[in-house]
């Protein structure tokens, strides 16, 4: 984290880009996985996630910013309302998220098949319940980081962390 205070002054003070090129290297794959999720075509996802670092060095260099992933995580947010909104779309649970495939895929089947089934559980739990899963557990995100992207208190995400489980555990066992 001190690190991370090192570079955001950095970013802020100098416009340094190595030290926006360390942050992009610890955030990149969180933030497309991220948008991954979210965004249903493949280019969109890599034209989404560049417009997160985008913003973000703009902001950054502009703004002092406190922690870079709750920004990043923020607008990423915000860019996929606004793929959204563009497409007069809503978003469906309906639609089918194709995980990327591996290398390895004979040594990989069962496990993506038990990803696969984990989506269709996901995707009938609220949105709200579904993003908070995700960072929690596929981001690896602490309680008071899912609150500073939410713009919530951290006993709100503990509740709706303990919510969501219930919620998927109650439609893992129907």
């Amino acid at each position: 984290m001190r690190r991370q205070s090192f570079l955001l002054f950095r970013i802020y003070r100098f416009q340094d880009t190595k030290a926006y090129a360390e942050l992009y290297d610890l955030y990149y794959t969180r933030i497309r996985r991220f948008v991954f999720f979210k965004v249903p075509e493949g280019p969109e996802v890599d034209e989404v996630t560049a417009e997160v670092f985008l913003r973000g060095w703009e902001y950054m260099t502009s703004s002092r910013v406190d922690h870079a992933g709750a920004l990043f995580y923020r607008i990423a947010r915000n860019l996929i309302a606004d793929y959204y909104r563009k497409r007069q779309e809503e978003i469906s649970t309906d639609q089918i998220v194709e995980l990327p495939d591996r290398v390895d895929l004979a040594s990989d089947v069962a496990d993506k098949e038990e990803a696969q089934a984990l989506i269709l559980l996901l995707r009938e739990l609220k949105e709200e319940y579904r993003e908070i899963l995700h960072m929690r557990y596929l981001d690896e995100m602490s309680v008071k980081e899912i609150s500073q992207i939410l713009e919530k208190t951290p006993n709100h995400v503990r509740v709706n962390l303990h919510r969501a489980r219930q919620a998927l555990k109650a439609i893992a066992n129907e």
